[in-house]
């Protein structure tokens, strides 16, 4: 069977049980929160290829972050859903298939910020000007903000300063944020709707 003869095959069956896979992914928030598992040993294993020896958040963590960062989004491809099916993919997953949507991406990097200490790192989805939906990670250093968009090949400090700055200068696909729709980490959960 031809590779495209195999794909719109495959997506008839996803659309078909789009709503069986849809209702069995559906989550809580507190299993939306449980998303950021900083004891998850792909997690564990990924930052510890980067982190030194004798870690200090203080002294360690903005290099180390950001060479988990550029392994993120140089070794995992950014692929939009463009199904009409909403899942989740483990840690395991993203990093044995290399491939992932951008929520996903941002959960994975958010995790392993907060594997380095981070206890400000969050995942956003935000509504974009376009209505589509996108999810980034926001955390704040030395009282500034930093967005990082792991879907996107991006300098580590391009989207940092100011918030409204960062703001305004974050693009995705040539579009401007609208608005946060809402945030979460291991430890919070917040809806702006």
């Amino acid at each position: 069977m031809r590779s495209d003869n195999k794909l719109v095959f495959y997506k008839m069956l996803l659309d078909k049980y789009a709503d069986i896979i849809n209702q069995k992914e559906q989550r809580t928030v507190g299993e939306i929160k449980t998303l950021i598992n900083v004891d998850d040993l792909s997690v564990q294993s990924l930052v510890a290829k980067f982190k030194p020896d004798a870690y200090h958040k203080e002294k360690d963590y903005l290099y180390t972050a950001q060479q988990v960062f550029e392994f993120i989004t140089q070794e995992i491809h950014y692929t939009p859903n463009e199904l009409n099916i909403n899942f989740w993919l483990s840690p395991t997953d993203i990093l044995a298939n290399k491939v992932s949507d951008d929520e996903d991406l941002a959960v994975l990097t958010c995790t392993a910020l907060c594997a380095l200490g981070d206890d400000k790192a969050l995942v956003y989805v935000m509504e974009m000007e376009d209505l589509r939906t996108h999810a980034v990670v926001i955390t704040e250093i030395n009282g500034k903000t930093l967005l990082l968009d792991p879907s996107v090949n991006h300098g580590f400090f391009k989207y940092y300063g100011d918030k409204s700055f960062v703001f305004k200068k974050y693009r995705f696909e040539g579009k401007k944020l609208k608005r946060a729709l809402y945030r979460f980490n291991a430890s919070t959960y917040e809806q702006f709707i």
